[in-house]
């Protein structure tokens, strides 16, 4: 390095620069009167994590392992969230005595966070508050009214608070999806506005509404204040799943912005790689992130089911119920259109394209759907062509966690439904577009439209 009169020179010449681009100052200047000031230079701080990988992590493994090893005052704060969430999302059981242990359960964990120093009602509850109303939707009204008992097994005061909607749905002998529809937004907006309203001592004992304050409108989703940056850190596994607040506060921490409300050597149960971070980002923050994704994400698990048991008018329905509230949800429309696939891949397609056309679509998972769309259509021509272009564009994507998709190979030989699940999209697209190539080739007798 040059020393000698020129540096100091050289050295003003690079203050005065930044200075001009409104650079902050690298010192901070104290006025202490009398003419007199102390000047103190900063450091710049270094970024949280350096290393360009981060270690895997399973909320649930995490979870496992801990309590396996002790009881709760030696769990790490990662363990108890999971603990306590899946606690409350759990039915409360009908025997006095196991009711009673599972409420000791929930306030010892209770007890843990507030230990840890994370405050519950701004960095838990929000977050617990949308799992109990998913849970209870799910339990109660997705699965019982294909059981043999029926509405029977419904508790007597959900069933009082939700009866119209079901009435409506028993109307007819064989519903119609819209009727489907219809009768589960009712009973999802009934479910979801209790939770976000309930007292904590009602919400985790799932206390039903009384139908005098039964609220059919989903107003009171977008209402929920908090921040859930920490929950979903310790309890979603794949980014993927985090809300956009949490990975901008995720953000922020890892480059010394943030301070986390819990102490640092809890963060350290899970280390979460810059560069991952900002490809979802990436992926996320250039999409408009509607207040309604939560409840669509929630509803993806029950969907399933309904798709495993063949019930795929419900599952579709489930769907239909969210575009009710959000015409133009992405991941609804995407959702809807691969639950019809099997069954009617032509209205699946117009659902797809328009995921697409919001703009806000998940590209490589709705492309996987429109290239299988379009080769049960026998528009070879065209789903060769997608998924060229879709390996064209995403060959090279990083691993993700894995996803439902249809096994193409089965629907498309003897129309059988199987579903899969998938952790390696650019694969399933390659397998098609190689199938599309060679039906293309050999000159399909279907017309492209």
């Amino acid at each position: 390095m040059k020393t000698g009169p020129g540096t100091r020179g050289c050295a003003n010449e690079c203050v005065d620069i930044l200075a001009r681009n409104n650079a902050p100052l690298s010192h901070e200047e104290t006025d202490l009167g009398d003419g007199l000031t102390m000047r103190l230079m900063k450091r710049a701080r270094s970024r949280r994590v350096s290393s360009p990988m981060a270690s895997a992590y399973d909320a649930r493994e995490v979870y496992l392992s801990d309590k396996s090893m002790g009881p709760p005052s030696t769990w790490r704060l990662a363990a108890v969230l999971v603990g306590l969430t899946e606690l409350v999302e759990s039915p409360p059981p009908e025997d006095p005595g196991q009711a009673i242990d599972r409420l000791a359960e929930i306030d010892e964990l209770l007890g843990q966070v507030e230990a840890r120093g994370l405050p519950f009602e701004m960095h838990v509850l929000p977050q617990l508050r949308s799992a109990v109303g998913h849970a209870v939707f799910r339990q109660y009204f997705l699965a019982a009214p294909q059981e043999t008992r029926g509405a029977a097994s419904i508790p007597s005061d959900w069933l009082l608070a939700v009866k119209q909607h079901i009435e409506s749905v028993n109307a007819d002998p064989e519903p119609t999806k819209e009727a489907m529809s219809q009768g589960f937004e009712g009973i999802l907006s009934t479910t979801m506005n209790w939770a976000m309203a309930a007292s904590w001592d009602q919400l985790v004992v799932w206390s039903p509404p009384s139908p005098s304050h039964t609220d059919d409108s989903l107003s009171q989703l977008h209402m929920v204040e908090g921040d859930t940056w920490i929950t979903e850190r310790f309890t979603r596994t794949y980014l993927s799943e985090w809300s956009v607040a949490a990975l901008r506060s995720e953000w922020r921490y890892l480059h010394g912005q943030l301070l986390p409300p819990c102490d640092s050597s809890e963060m350290r149960v899970r280390e979460i790689s810059a560069s991952d971070l900002a490809k979802v980002m990436a992926d996320r923050l250039g999409a408009d992130r509607r207040p309604s994704e939560r409840l669509i994400d929630m509803l993806v698990r029950p969907a399933v089911k309904f798709l495993e048991d063949d019930r795929r008018t419900e599952a579709a329905a489930l769907f239909e119920a969210a575009l009710r509230l959000d015409p133009r949800n992405a991941n609804a429309l995407n959702n809807l259109g691969f639950c019809l696939l099997p069954d009617d891949p032509e209205q699946a397609l117009r659902h797809l394209d328009a995921a697409i056309d919001t703009g806000n679509a998940d590209m490589e998972i709705s492309n996987a759907n429109r290239v299988l769309a379009l080769a049960l259509l026998g528009r070879w021509t065209s789903a060769c062509d997608l998924a060229a272009a879709h390996l064209n564009r995403h060959g090279d994507s990083s691993p993700r966690g894995p996803v439902w998709l249809w096994e193409s190979s089965s629907m498309l030989t003897d129309n059988t439904a199987v579903l899969m699940t998938c952790d390696d999209i650019g694969s399933y697209v390659a397998e098609l577009h190689e199938l599309a190539a060679t039906m293309d080739g050999e000159g399909s007798s279907r017309t492209e439209a």
